[in-house]
């Protein structure tokens, strides 16, 4: 019953990372699970229908500009042309040809649970509407 309820869940996460890359107009999206200093990426889609070779997680300690996303619940939409770009989430960006990044966190069933990331080749921030939708989507869990 548990590997059903699983499989649910990460056929509803892999729906709503679709919804969110046409809602969002992001090239990519990334869902992960926060399991205290670590992210356990769960699903992913894309525009163009690739797979991202992100890995299977991360440090959250890593990624300071992630780690106060966490912390706090709050969406921060980052690009490479900022000035205080969070150096850790820069090299990542450059390493998979991405200059835009929106991260949101989110609950499920009330708890912090994890977090979407949603990528643009384009050097350009997610504008407000975009964070809205994003978070509209994720507001389901």
């Amino acid at each position: 019953m548990v590997e059903s309820t699983n499989l649910r869940l990460l056929d509803a996460l892999t729906k709503v990372a679709h919804e969110l890359l046409a809602a969002t107009n992001a090239d990519a999206c990334v869902v992960s699970r926060v399991l205290g200093d670590v992210l356990i990426v769960l699903t992913q889609a894309t525009a163009a229908g690739e797979t991202l070779s992100f890995g299977q997680g991360f440090l959250v300690s890593d990624y300071p500009a992630t780690a106060s996303v966490l912390r706090d619940m709050t969406p921060l939409s980052l690009t490479l042309a900022d000035e205080a770009v969070d150096a850790a989430e820069a090299r990542l960006l450059r390493e998979f040809g991405y200059a835009s990044l929106l991260m949101v966190p989110f609950e499920l069933a009330g708890e912090p649970w994890g977090l979407v990331e949603l990528y643009r080749r384009a050097e350009r921030h997610f504008d407000d509407a975009e964070v809205t939708a994003a978070q509209t989507l994720l507001a389901r869990f």
